[in-house]
């Protein structure tokens, strides 16, 4: 009885010192907010991501207003364009910025979800960039805000591909041993001699561009670090008293490896899929910045970023705002993952 009530206190530690740590609760709130601005993308955006307006290009961010034409508390704004000579042209009167207001209609997770309902938008015919506009007058919030579900998505599938296929691997390479792993542990040796970005821009080179093939070369650059890392937990696990315990009672090898050795090899899976997420990202805003990813006119962080560097001296917050976007979310990857290291490291008490 106290031998269970010890193991029941002992199993949470972990949880309470992943939640006492600042650091994991830096990194959530990245990432949460990401996945809450991705989940909720055409509610938060005020306009459609492709929708252009010519006379909006290189707006920079809009200036809010706390006082109206006559004084009264509020949010206004005025109108901001560029004239036919790319001169910026300011408007004398003001209009109102409202929550919760009617817009565009638009439509969400294949069609399930439909409305025409904003998080905010302005009373008036005037357009609000609250991060400015792009080179084609597009709304620059609006286009982080699609472009979060993409990288989302890449991440996560890319991750998905590597556990798949590099966990399987690394398992049945670490545990027999002999010629399957002599042979699983060169092909791995070969992809890690290449850069992971030097690998997957090779991969999408051969596959094509375009997301899906993003995807799987991000996807297939991760496949040796998953069997590398799976494998030694293996070599290390498989020698030990529970396992020879559970072999010397008869237990066949499937059992043993998803029963006994992959639960104990867990930590250091999730750790490196919470940081294989951030290099996910950064790797398809990479390939996205050079060219080999998201086709114009998808809103994906990478190629945004790669538009707006030939804007930096007259338009800089074109570059400037995806860029912090990656930042903050691969920061966020990352922390979670070092937070989650720290708490499950079975050294610390």
């Amino acid at each position: 009885m106290s031998e269970r009530n010890s193991s029941q206190q002992t199993a949470p530690r972990w949880r309470r010192r992943l939640l006492r740590n600042p650091l994991a609760i830096a990194g959530f709130a990245f990432i949460g907010l990401f996945v809450l601005v991705a989940a909720f993308a055409p509610f938060i955006a005020p306009y459609s991501p492709v929708e252009q307006n010519l006379r909006g290009t290189y707006v920079p961010p809009m200036r809010i207003e706390f006082r109206g034409p006559e004084g009264q508390p509020g949010l206004w704004v005025r109108e901001v364009s560029r004239t036919p000579l790319g001169q910026l042209e300011v408007g004398e009167e003001l209009y109102p910025l409202r929550f919760f207001v009617r817009g565009e209609p638009w439509s969400w997770w294949g069609g399930l979800l439909k409305s025409d309902l904003h998080l905010f938008g302005v009373d008036g015919p005037v357009k609000f960039y609250l991060l400015g506009a792009d080179e084609q007058g597009r709304d620059i919030l609006s286009r982080l805000c699609y472009g979060a579900w993409i990288s989302l998505s890449i991440g996560l599938i890319a991750v998905a591909i590597g556990l798949a296929v590099g966990v399987p691997v690394g398992l049945l390479s670490g545990y027999y041993g002999g010629t399957f792993d002599l042979l699983a542990q060169r092909v791995v040796e070969v992809m890690l001699s290449f850069p992971g970005i030097l690998l997957a821009i090779v991969l999408v080179a051969t596959l094509g561009t375009g997301l899906t093939n993003v995807m799987i070369a991000v996807g297939i650059a991760a496949i040796p670090v998953y069997a590398r890392l799976v494998r030694g937990s293996v070599l290390s696990l498989r020698e030990r008293e529970f396992v020879e315990a559970s072999r010397a009672l008869g237990s066949p090898d499937g059992r043993l490896l998803f029963r006994h050795i992959l639960p104990n090899a867990l930590s250091p899976i999730i750790v490196q899929s919470s940081l294989q997420m951030a290099v996910a990202i950064l790797f398809a805003a990479g390939l996205g910045f050079l060219g080999l990813g998201a086709r114009p006119p998808e809103p994906e962080w990478g190629l945004m970023l790669a538009r707006g560097r030939e804007y930096l001296a007259t338009a800089p917050h074109v570059a400037t705002f995806p860029g912090l976007a990656i930042m903050f979310v691969a920061l966020g990857f990352n922390l979670l993952g070092d937070a989650l290291r720290d708490a499950l490291d079975p050294r610390r008490g």
